[in-house]
């Protein structure tokens, strides 16, 4: 009995063992196939959704579900995690099954996203829509959505990239367009041809009367407070509406800083929005969406620049641009860097021709007809000196102030110097007139100190 016990005993030792190795295979095995079909099979519910739900949080999480399962199962090389049993994933009984319903569900799930999107794209061409709120709530928010056509289906995503694009530039276009001719009603005018050092007595009176408006002329060559401005440079554009009611006025400078203060955000939020959005490629969609809009401005400024002799308003605009610059870069946002630059190329060259235009009204001032001279101080040389209080203080010691590093500070430092030339030129002309050579020391340094 005892040796057939341990005979009994024996046995079912080993009979434990086998069972405990074909339990371990058994597990092993549970774990390899569940892993395969964690990773191919779809789940009932998701698809349903995708087949039958709208685009919503749910729709996104069945979609990314079955992009990670068509990636999986279109493998071409064995998977490195070990889930494959050695065998790819396509090659699978269980593969050949799935890969065309799961490529059913791709299709359905590519033409709800599309109809979807171009929804959403076509409320951002109705006016009053916001945009923004369109764009962080049913766009950004199902950003997945549009990276999974990027992957599966290219052509589908990049005609939704060329939608959004023309819709967007369109009503950008159409907002700065009505912005900037609504702006245009505020413009207030402080300089004309006439405004100039040197001229001409009759050039300056009034149509009423043949007395001398030299109240007005301190305009264009006294800067004043308008040099605030450039305190207020990320203050809110102006409200055209509450303007016009109010029946305000500003000089160009406070238009143009409206203008590329709303340019400026637009571009930020539209770059930013690229970035999350579409993720690929934001730089061009930027650029294809403002390229209107950009040229529009540009041209617009152009217009007004041909008829300005607002030298000052000139030096604010400029020095308003570089501002704008600046805080584009602490944005880390550098998209309308060409923009600033064309800016720049139509800015100098109106300056210089106003500048020059100071200066050869000097050159040529006839002093019989700048009316008449004794021993006060003479309004050609206040109007100097405004000119070039105004310069400096505007240039600020600094030799980038106006955004023209490399020889530009130097330029403008020349031009002043030429233009001091002239003024010393004329008063020693004006001063001839008088009688004495007593007097015409008086005259001279009466205005000089009155230039100081």
């Amino acid at each position: 009995d005892w040796g057939g016990i341990s005979e009994e005993i024996k046995h079912l030792q080993d009979e434990s063992l086998s069972m405990n190795i074909r339990l371990k295979n058994r597990r092993a095995a549970e774990e390899l196939i569940g892993r395969f079909l964690t990773q191919s099979a779809m789940d009932p519910d998701m698809a349903h959704i995708i087949q039958h739900g709208t685009v919503n949080e749910e729709f996104q999480v069945a979609v990314v579900a079955l992009k990670k399962k068509l990636k999986y199962l279109s493998q071409s090389v064995l998977p490195k995690d070990g889930s494959s049993m050695d065998v790819i994933p396509k090659e699978t009984y269980v593969g050949k099954m799935l890969l065309p319903e799961l490529e059913k569900l791709k299709a359905r799930a590519i033409s709800k996203i599309k109809d979807y999107f171009l929804q959403q794209f076509g409320a951002l061409r109705k006016t009053k829509t916001n945009v923004s709120m369109v764009q962080q709530n049913a766009l950004v928010k199902y950003a997945e959505l549009l990276e999974f056509i990027q992957t599966e289906a290219p052509p589908v995503a990049e005609d939704l990239r060329t939608i959004y694009i023309e819709s967007m530039s369109r009503t950008l276009f159409n907002l700065f367009k009505n912005y900037s001719s609504q702006l245009l009603k505020l413009d207030e005018v402080l300089a004309d041809k006439h405004d100039l050092i040197g001229v001409e007595e009759a050039a300056l009176r009034s149509m009423f009367t043949n007395k001398v408006n030299l109240s007005k002329r301190s305009d264009a060559f006294s800067l004043g407070e308008r040099d605030k401005i450039l305190d207020q440079i990320e203050a809110i554009p102006i409200l055209v509406h509450v303007a016009l009611a109010e029946a305000q006025k500003y000089p160009y400078e406070a238009l143009l800083r409206s203008i590329i203060k709303h340019l400026s955000d637009a571009a930020t939020s539209e770059f930013l929005f690229s970035l999350d959005f579409f993720k690929k490629n934001a730089r061009d969609t930027f650029n294809r969406i403002f390229g209107r809009t950009l040229s529009l401005i540009l041209e617009n400024l152009e217009n007004y620049l041909l008829t300005c002799h607002d030298s000052i308003g000139l030096l604010l605009m400029i020095k308003v641009a570089h501002a704008q610059r600046l805080v584009m870069q602490r944005r880390r946002v550098p998209v309308l860097d060409s923009f600033f630059d064309h800016m720049s190329m139509l800015f100098w060259p109106r300056f210089k021709g106003i500048f020059d235009a100071n200066v050869k009204s000097l050159k040529n001032a006839n002093p019989k007809k700048l009316g008449t001279i004794d021993l006060t101080p003479h309004y050609v040389s206040r109007r100097y000196a405004e000119f070039v209080s105004s310069i400096l203080t505007l240039q600020g010691g600094s030799g980038d102030s106006f955004g023209i590093a490399g020889g530009g500070e130097n330029m403008l430092m020349m031009n002043l110097k030429q233009l001091r030339v002239e003024i010393i030129n004329l008063l020693e002309r004006l001063g001839s007139q008088l009688s004495s050579g007593k007097e015409q020391k008086v005259f001279l340094i009466n205005n000089i100190d009155q230039m100081l």
